[in-house]
């Protein structure tokens, strides 16, 4: 009887596992007739609609840095007539999580219409009282995918995004979380490296399309109303945007085949900047392809003070064939980077939510927007310059004579890595 009861109970734990573990999207392998496509910005209208977008022309793009980005946040929350949309990954206890929620119930106590969606898992850490307060001010308020037993199974699909909406006319996308790790000016260790963009123009529509669908997924109700459903918006600066998003129900990621068809259009430069890097083999394959055309490829990743010391080992096990090859690879050293940059050609760059791992590649619903314009590229490639003087730059020599116990913990990280 014991022994029936016992492999029922493992029976349904691997069941359980595997429901978790199963789903997940495909990651496009290179191909290298994919430069054929010709350079970034000839083939980026195509690009745009091979991920499921278009190129909206005519938007501003305004840049931020660090704690700058909660700061502007906090100043367009204040100036908002009809709504508030706000999505968002990590959101913990503390002083800016109590600023935010103090502005949030104030325009909705002023008749703003305010929604805001966290992650269940990400919103863990989060104040109790402060959701509380969230409700009885009048904010509409959601989880996406909570836990419990009925949802098991779509436990291991998180939402990543991070998106702000202000009346329908402007778009902050950003890697921040609500979190005092990213006020400040990346100053110490405490405060984190980070990046965001506030958009105006064609391509707010775009955002709040993404933002309106995850709401009617976990609410099962249509948001309606003034500063909703946004008005086409005419030209508001030179900056050509495309939206690139990934959910837990395509059977690709749209956010990989973007990073795989703009690398694969690079002539001269690829910067990447990414908090992890514990991705398929196929991204090295396709990142060493690009360094014998020719191109010079940049990869900047936390070093020591990392978040998450998995996922810094098992990316150390993916360097030696990529520093053999030529990449250039950086490991910031004052505090986490956590920024997802990727700039191609000082030409064409891509701020978002997406890391260079497999759980964003293939697992959480991701969002992110590719930038055509110059002045926003050298802007993102001087931040990196400056990234550049605080940290140091790894040799294959280093990597190669790793110690015996440091390599075995690299494999057995990335093995794990990919299972989660």
């Amino acid at each position: 009887m014991f022994e029936t009861i016992l492999l029922m109970a493992l029976s349904a734990f691997a069941t359980a596992l595997y429901l978790i573990i199963s789903r997940r999207r495909w990651i496009p392998r290179p191909d290298s007739k994919l430069t054929t496509m010709g350079d970034i910005q000839k083939a980026l209208p195509h690009i745009a609609q091979i991920t499921g977008s278009a190129l909206h022309r005519g938007n501003e793009a305004t840049l931020f840095q660090n704690g700058k980005l909660l700061e502007a946040m906090l100043d367009s929350i204040a100036g908002a007539q009809t709504t508030v949309h706000l999505e968002t990954y990590v959101w913990q206890k503390g002083n800016f999580e109590k600023r935010l929620v103090n502005l949030l119930c104030d325009r909705a106590q002023q008749g703003v219409t305010v929604r805001v969606l966290v992650d269940a898992v990400g919103a863990r850490n989060a104040s109790k009282g402060q959701m509380a307060k969230l409700r009885h001010k009048g904010v509409e308020l959601a989880f996406y995918h909570p836990v419990n037993r009925f949802s098991f199974r779509r436990f291991n699909n998180r939402n990543h995004r991070k998106l702000l909406i202000i009346d329908g006319t402007a778009a902050f996308i950003f890697g921040h979380g609500i979190k005092d790790v990213w006020c400040g000016r990346a100053q110490d260790s405490a405060h984190w490296r980070d990046t965001g963009v506030r958009l105006h123009g064609p391509s707010v529509a775009s955002l709040q399309s993404v933002f309106i669908g995850d709401w009617i997924n976990a609410q099962q109700k249509i948001p309606t109303g003034e500063g909703c459903f946004a008005e086409d918006a005419g030209y508001a600066g030179p900056v050509a945007v495309h939206v690139a998003e990934s959910t837990s129900r395509e059977e690709h990621s749209s956010v990989a085949l973007l990073y795989m068809l703009a690398i694969a259009c690079a002539r001269k430069e690829v910067i990447i900047q990414n908090p992890y890097f514990a991705t398929k083999k196929s991204v090295l394959t396709l990142l060493e392809q690009a360094v014998k055309r020719g191109v010079k490829v940049h990869l900047m990743l936390p070093g020591k003070q990392n978040d998450s010391y998995l996922l810094y080992r098992a990316g150390k096990h993916l360097y030696g064939p990529l520093l053999r090859a030529g990449v250039r690879i950086y490991e910031y050293e004052p505090n986490m980077l956590h920024q997802k940059i990727v700039i191609v050609d000082e030409v064409w760059s891509h701020i978002g939510t997406t890391n260079f791992d497999t759980r964003s590649l293939a697992l959480n619903a991701e969002v992110g927007v590719g930038l055509l314009d110059k002045s926003i590229a050298q802007e993102l490639r001087s931040a990196f310059q400056q990234d550049c003087k605080r940290s140091h730059e790894l040799t294959f020599d280093k990597w190669q004579n790793r110690k015996w116990y440091q390599r075995g913990a690299d494999w057995a990280a990335y093995q794990l890595h990919g299972k989660l």
